[in-house]
């Protein structure tokens, strides 16, 4: 028995191992082969994005191969912008000191109104400095990330764009049908592991009516579903009916509610919306729709929890309607979670919503770049993170995206976001057109920042428009 024991803590050892230093792994080996000209710096980013199961969790849950690819982009651009080699729009110079402004607000409010927050021991300096290290490590990057892609025409076509998205799902078939049958079939989660499937997500843990859910390589399901998501409209336009039909059983299996709302959102932006000849009339058009058909839900909610008990013994009804119904259903929790008659999240976006209903003047500002550590811990009470958010370990790292600026950066931030990256090209076709619309609407829901820099570039750029050799305009980057 102890050699049995010592064989499988030897095994989780090598695991952990493997899982740390795979980050490095690819994000090196995409480097050389960008650098080699092999690969463009489009397919480097979807391919790092495509592999953040795998993490340095010793150091942090972000450092991923994206976060290292993005980083060398990022001292490469600033390197051009020393010697003068590229120059920055003053159309976007806004959006790169936005986060400046949204901390000198806070730091005026916090000195001479009120301090709403709650300071951890030893951590009130944090407050200030979080900023910064949130300016460094996520947010240039970003911009970073639009002036290497504007560098090179070639990948601002979205017909290059579509090519790399459909390797990438393709590719992420295979390994799901890996992780299903290592967990299924062979039963071996250490394998499951080693392909990328995260534990919580396997058999004992998943909560799935099929025992797991799968991610592939991404982040976690609901990453992986909303990378389906915006997959799908590209196989239907190309008439690849299998491809798409394999990507919605995909979506299926990751148990994800991120799915069913964008496919939701699809049908509405492509068919209702898609005629329409502005494509932020488009997106505001679609989320009305969506909003409406919440608050009918949420009116309604009584009725399918009804339904949902008398058939929750179906594996389809489970699949489908399980993990809406924890949602909406306050029974146990007591508490309303309903915004806009949309659940929210009770140990993310709840508190949060709750904190600014009794801070409404944040909602201007934001409560600072990072700063959601300082949301005081009885918001979070009752929750399993209580514990951490009294001893200020973690952030909080918002999945809606557009309520996660408005949080971050306050209501002014959200709007200059949206009218300075909704730009489009006048001669846009419609297909692309009702795509970006498509994005903006998920990215309401989901964490795809990657996605909205990348195709608010492909709908800006003239693809026939060659820039001047040397000078690159960094423009419409997050």
């Amino acid at each position: 028995m102890d050699s049995i024991y010592n064989l499988l803590v030897s095994s989780n050892i090598y695991v952990e191992i493997f899982k740390e230093t795979m980050p490095l792994v690819i994000a090196g080996a995409l480097l050389h082969l960008h650098y080699k000209g092999r690969i463009t710096a489009l397919e480097a980013l979807l391919y790092a994005f495509s592999t953040e199961a795998y993490t340095m969790l010793r150091i942090g849950p972000t450092f991923t191969a994206t976060f290292f690819v993005s980083v060398a982009f990022t001292v490469e651009q600033l390197h051009y912008l020393i010697k003068g080699q590229i120059f920055i729009n003053r159309r976007y110079l806004l959006l790169l000191v936005l986060p400046a402004l949204s901390s000198l607000v806070i730091f005026l409010i916090v000195q001479l109104y009120k301090d709403p927050f709650y300071y951890p021991p030893g951590k009130q300096n944090d407050f200030y400095l979080r900023p910064i290290y949130f300016y460094i490590k996520t947010y240039l990057p970003l911009f970073a990330i639009g002036a290497k892609l504007l560098q090179d025409k070639e990948q601002l076509s979205f017909e290059y764009y579509t090519g790399v998205m459909k390797k990438i799902a393709k590719f992420s078939f295979v390994i799901a049908g890996l992780q299903i049958f290592c967990q299924l079939i062979l039963r071996n989660e250490t394998m499951g592991e080693l392909i990328g499937l995260q534990h919580r997500y396997m058999v004992e843990s998943s909560g799935s009516a099929f025992g797991m859910r799968v991610q592939a390589l991404f982040g976690e399901p609901k990453v992986f579903s909303a990378f389906l998501s915006v997959s799908i409209p590209l196989f239907i336009r190309d008439k690849e009916y299998r491809l798409a039909a394999l990507s919605i059983l995909m979506g299926l299996l990751t148990v994800s509610q991120t799915f069913w709302i964008n496919m939701l959102s699809a049908g509405i932006t492509f068919l209702v919306m898609g005629r329409m000849p502005s494509t932020r009339m488009k997106i505001a058009g679609t989320l009305g729709i969506i909003i409406s058909l919440f608050l009918i839900i949420n009116e309604s909610k009584d009725y399918f929890i009804k339904l949902y008990a008398k058939n929750q013994n179906s594996a389809m009804y489970q699949l489908v309607f399980k993990r809406s119904v924890y949602r909406y259903d306050n029974e146990i929790w007591q508490k309303d979670n309903v915004v806009l008659g949309m659940p929210l999240q009770r140990d993310m976006e709840l508190p949060v919503v709750d904190f600014f209903k009794d801070q409404p003047y944040l909602l201007l500002s934001g409560y600072g770049a990072g700063n959601s550590t300082f949301i005081p811990a009885q918001y979070f009470f009752g929750q399993m993170n209580y514990e951490n958010r009294l001893n200020g370990v973690g952030g909080h790292n918002l999945n809606m995206r557009w309520f996660y600026i408005l949080a971050e950066f306050g209501f002014f931030s959200l709007i200059i976001f949206f009218f300075i990256l909704t730009h489009t090209r006048k001669d846009i076709p419609v297909f692309q057109s009702s795509y970006f619309a498509f994005i903006w609407v998920c990215f309401f829901f989901s964490q795809i920042d990657l996605f909205l820099i990348v195709t608010a570039l492909l709908c800006a750029h003239d693809e026939n428009e060659s820039p001047a050799p040397g000078i690159y305009q960094l423009k419409h980057s997050y």
